[in-house]
């Protein structure tokens, strides 16, 4: 799912910064190491990323927040992703 910018606080980008510095841009999920910034660009694979774990944006407190690669993030959301597409669908109707 792509991410919807006004949902998250105005401040996203520096927090999220903050949090994949901290953890060496190591997922905390898998341990692989991610692409730097300034390191040349391969696959998303390498892209870390921050996931809020009880999948609140606007919850911003250090427990929720997770530096995760691609793969592990998307995975860990799948399930909450899975159960917004079938809310939104049953609201179509």
């Amino acid at each position: 799912m792509p991410m919807q910018i006004d949902k998250y606080p105005d401040n996203w980008k520096d927090i999220s910064w903050n949090i994949k510095q901290s953890c060496g841009w190591i997922c905390q999920k898998c341990g692989k190491q991610c692409r730097k910034p300034g390191e040349p660009f391969d696959t998303h694979r390498n892209t870390l990323t921050v996931a809020h774990l009880n999948h609140e944006p606007k919850d911003i407190r250090p427990e929720n927040l997770m530096a995760m690669c691609a793969p592990c993030h998307l995975k860990y959301d799948a399930k909450h992703h899975a159960e917004t597409r079938r809310k939104n669908k049953k609201g179509r109707q």
